[in-house]
């Protein structure tokens, strides 16, 4: 739980000095002893997801209430000191999970209801799991449900909080439809903010609004007011549309994909209370985690290239705390492959998906202004010296071949023997200017990822930080030490040629090492195959059919088996009745629906050649090879033989 801004709602908070201003916490003081800062009766609803209290609403979906809060992390310390160690939060899929509660007309236990002149005040901690660029996913919403609400029709959006996806995060939203208390006419008015959420880790949000005031509306990202812009029929004075109609979290109108949050929420509030600067800015404490990397840890003259697979979340967002599993040393800013991760028995495992790829170096640059180029498959971010220089986007979703043709006559070209980006790779280029002397260089990006409920390749494409320095035209890796490789085509393809003989003898001792770890335990099963073996009695090798290779005993029984097999295709083939065009068919239409798979009736399947010749529980073989009257199958489909036991059952029997 986190404080709030609430008397009822700060009952169990602990007072720190990271998480108040002095002014914010005399006011909260001042609350307790009946002051006006915090009455009560503002609060409309809140959602803690905790499970300490009943909350309003009642799960829906195929996700219940039990699945979706069940042991969820929420915000915790230290990272979030203003929370419970084992503070619990509500994790929405996406899809098929949202809350519904009743508006006070229909069975509800509180009024729901904004009118001209309330204030309408929201907050909540959210964790953004994944959300496209353009995509509008709701946080909650009152109206606009038609028939999946209480059948109101469309056009009565009461309120509702969204967010829009944009390039590194997500906008926080507003929409209400109002109505013109004379004509009765609707308008829709949206507004959305400039800054962004950021999609990793937790953050807080706020909105507040006086319906009435069009000028009235305030927003807060972690405690810092942004504006905004209105949109469809701007900001009004009009009243806003109020109905009976149901408050839903965490979907939309048509409870789709498209417009559903995905990610994690906590301490959901409903307020009738606008909240000043100061106690907005009071509600966001975060204690941020050491540096992941410091010059110390990086040798001179070397990269330090760190892979983490621990510590990042299935999101299309940057972890904020990824926890190192595996290191090693490069010359230069150029990647294409990292190193086999291999299992106890020397078989090459899976890395995690997604997992994060940092590389990091002491460079030394001469004085002067240079051109950087940044390229990767995956979201990537270039720093210096603590300042973020280039990014590129998180990887978009597949077009399904819908693309449009003309998108690759978009590319970088940036000299005369400037190397072009392979496909599927993203860039972006920025002039950097420095007086000359030593930088520390940062690059990280991340390996696979999610689309939708699928994942990306973990792969690094061509994931490279390259320069150009002042008064040149060509580009090369950029690299801590005297090494220089050109960014050429002709450089690159060197460049890899000698990584690849290099990652390959790596993978080969790392496989070897993990091999050796178990090689004992190995070695007793090998030996006990052995003694097993000797034991019991030899399979006889069948001969080898003429004209079939052989190289071990394996290829006798192939061999063998493949002769077989032609041969009877060959007799079948000569006679006037072809079994797969003109017995098989009957068997299908007339047979399988009881004999065919491992359920099949009197254990008898007439869908394996060998278990026709063996027969079934009671009549011994179906098919006696040259044997007519010795065919129980024959028997069981003549209706003179069979009489009453005749099969198939049911229908017109076989002629």
């Amino acid at each position: 739980m986190h404080p709030g801004p609430f008397l009822g709602y700060s009952a169990r908070m602990t007072l720190t000095p990271r998480l108040f201003s002095s002014l914010a916490a005399i006011a909260w003081l001042m609350s307790l002893v009946g002051g006006t800062f915090a009455a009560s009766d503002d609060v409309v609803l809140e959602w803690r997801f905790d499970g300490e209290q009943e909350e309003p609403g009642e799960w829906r979906g195929k996700a219940a209430a039990s699945e979706a809060e069940a042991d969820i992390p929420g915000p915790r310390p230290p990272r979030y000191p203003g929370f419970d160690a084992e503070n619990h939060a509500a994790f929405f899929p996406g899809v098929d999970a949202w809350i519904v509660v009743k508006d006070q007309e229909k069975g509800g236990a509180t009024d729901i209801r904004f009118r001209k002149g309330d204030t309408f005040a929201f907050e909540a901690w959210v964790k953004i799991k994944s959300i496209g660029k353009g995509e509008i996913d709701y946080l909650l919403g009152k109206g606009r449900h038609g028939k999946r609400g209480e059948n109101l029709g469309e056009e009565n959006q009461n309120y509702s909080i969204r967010l829009q996806g944009g390039t590194g995060g997500a906008r926080l939203g507003f929409l209400f439809t109002s109505e013109h208390p004379e004509t009765k006419k609707r308008d829709w008015h949206r507004w959305w903010s400039d800054a962004e959420v950021p999609k990793s880790g937790w953050h807080h949000i706020a909105l507040s609004y006086t319906f009435g005031k069009a000028d009235s509306l305030r927003a807060w990202i972690d405690g810092v007011p942004t504006g905004g812009r209105w949109d469809l029929e701007g900001p009004t004075e009009l009243p806003p549309m109020t109905d009976a109609a149901d408050l839903v979290i965490g979907t939309g109108y048509q409870r789709a994909s498209g417009s559903s949050f995905s990610g994690w929420m906590d301490n959901l509030v409903l307020s009738r209370r606008a909240a000043t600067d100061e106690e907005t800015a009071s509600r966001y404490a975060y204690n941020p985690p050491p540096p992941p990397v410091t010059p110390d840890m990086v040798p001179d003259g070397e990269v330090l290239v760190q892979i983490s697979e621990k510590g990042v979340p299935e999101a299309n967002s940057w972890p904020e705390e990824p926890e190192v599993t595996e290191t090693w040393r490069e010359e230069a800013f150029g990647f294409f492959e990292e190193p086999q991760k291999y299992i106890s028995t020397g078989v090459r495992g899976d890395r995690a998906n997604p997992h994060h790829f940092r590389a990091s170096a002491k460079v030394t640059l001469p004085a002067g202004r240079h051109r950087l180029l940044l390229r990767g498959r995956g979201a990537a971010r270039l720093h210096i010296d603590g300042k973020k220089i280039l990014e590129t986007p998180f990887r978009p979703g597949d077009p399904g071949g819908f693309e449009e043709l003309d998108v690759q006559d978009d590319y970088l070209d940036l000299g005369p023997d400037f190397r072009f980006a392979p496909p599927g790779n993203r860039e972006a280029w920025t002039e950097f200017e420095t007086e000359g002397g030593g930088h520390f260089v940062i690059l990280e990006t991340l390996l696979g990822g999610v689309a939708g409920k699928n994942k990306q390749r973990p792969e690094l494409g061509e994931t490279v930080a390259a320069i150009s320095f002042e008064g040149e035209e060509s580009w090369q890796l950029l690299a801590p030490g005297d090494r220089q490789v050109p960014y050429t085509d002709a450089g690159w393809a060197a460049y890899e040629a000698e990584r690849r003989a290099w990652l390959a003898e790596v993978n080969a001792k790392a496989r070897a090492a993990r091999r050796a770890e178990h090689a004992d335990y190995w070695a007793k099963r090998r030996e006990a195959a052995k003694q097993w073996l000797a034991s019991v009695e030899p399979v006889q090798v069948p001969d080898l059919p003429e004209g079939y290779p052989t190289h071990n005993a394996i290829d006798h029984f192939l061999g063998a088996r493949i002769a077989t097999v032609a041969a009877e295709s060959s007799e079948n083939r000569s006679g006037s009745i072809d079994y797969f065009e003109d017995v098989q068919p009957i068997l299908e239409a007339r047979c399988y629906d009881c004999h065919q798979g491992g359920k099949a009736k009197g254990e008898l399947r007439l869908d394996q050649h060998a278990s026709v010749l063996k027969g079934g529980e009671y009549d011994g073989p179906a098919v006696v090879p040259g044997d007519v009257a010795g065919s129980s199958l024959i028997w069981r489909v003549t209706p003179d033989s069979a009489q009453e036991d005749i099969m198939p059952p049911k229908g017109e029997p076989l002629s």
